[in-house]
């Protein structure tokens, strides 16, 4: 059991508490919540608490409505902060789930505006509502109802595959408008790896699953989904650094094996993940990635592939 996996499961079974169902009147069950729990929250008796039923036949209760991620966070940036700090701190407000970005520039700052301004109209959904010489405001307008997971994650699956293939036309010497498209790919994989990763957070801060794709089955399903996606936006790195040193390299193979290992974050064969995992271990036994920089990413790669299965094989049991 991995460190993480066994902290989970530790903690879990330590707080866990069992609870007798009792039966009361003609046709109601009730179940005793700890008096330790009442009393931490500030309930009594008569008040309402809602509960969850959850994908998985679990059940979620809650001392209070839960909180939404809150509407509009401030930014205010200074000189004290790198313009690619600042990038930075808009990334981690737009992935974090809020809806209206203000950002505050201490003076007039003309690179970090030109960088913000940037970054904000590279986010899926986010349109600059407002630009000032010291204030920008941006406001996500996607409806976050309409965003599924699964949709996302063949989105990005298609990205990568076409960066191979433009990286395969690269290696055998075509270029012209190829490098350019490759890097336009990366940069579509950047935003949609920001929009998975905040369409997550959003559910997180829910306290429940409400995402009904097939692809997640249980709250530990988004976290495996953050895991997953982290190491495709760097396979997608790696492509790039292959492009820009470009080798004799088995570009028909990484794709082969990407298509199938993602394919398994729904399907969730653990005979063919075992499968994949063990023929990846056997070529990245076998590439010498201190022949040139492109073999180095080459296994990188194929690495990145191993952990997207074992995160797998740890959605599949959780």
């Amino acid at each position: 059991m991995k460190p993480l996996t066994a902290y989970y499961y530790i903690a879990s079974v330590l707080t866990m508490e069992f609870r007798k169902i009792q039966f009361t009147g003609r046709s109601s069950y009730i179940i005793s919540l700890p008096k330790k729990w009442i009393q931490e929250h500030n309930l009594k008796q008569g008040d309402t608490i809602p509960l969850s039923i959850n994908p998985d036949g679990s059940i979620t209760i809650f001392p209070r409505e839960p909180r939404e991620v809150s509407e509009r966070k401030v930014l205010n940036i200074s000189r004290e902060f790198s313009p690619d700090m600042a990038v930075r701190l808009v990334i981690s407000a737009y992935i974090q789930g809020y809806d209206i970005f203000e950002i505050h520039l201490g003076e007039e700052m003309p690179i970090y505006k030109v960088k913000i301004r940037k970054v904000l109209q590279s986010l899926p959904g986010v349109e600059i509502i407002l630009d000032e010489p010291t204030r920008i405001v941006a406001k996500s307008l996607l409806d976050e109802d309409e965003v599924n997971l699964a949709e996302l994650l063949k989105r990005i699956r298609s990205l990568v595959v076409s960066m191979l293939g433009d990286l395969e036309l690269l290696i055998k010497g075509e270029d012209g408008e190829i490098r350019r498209d490759i890097n336009d790919l990366e940069n579509e994989l950047d935003r949609f790896y920001f929009l998975i990763i905040r369409t997550v957070n959003r559910l997180l801060s829910k306290h429940t699953v409400t995402e009904e794709s097939g692809i997640v089955r249980r709250t530990f399903d988004l976290l495996g989904i953050l895991f997953i996606v982290r190491n495709i936006e760097r396979i997608g790195d790696h492509i790039i650094r292959i492009a820009e040193n470009p080798d004799e390299i088995d570009v028909p193979y990484l794709r082969e094996k990407f298509e199938a290992m993602v394919d398994q974050i729904e399907k969730r064969d653990l005979k063919r993940v075992d499968k994949l995992m063990l023929e990846l271990k056997e070529r990245i036994r076998a590439t010498d990635y201190r022949k040139s920089i492109a073999m180095e990413s080459f296994r990188r790669i194929l690495e990145y592939l191993e952990n997207i299965g074992e995160t797998i094989i740890n959605m599949a049991l959780s």
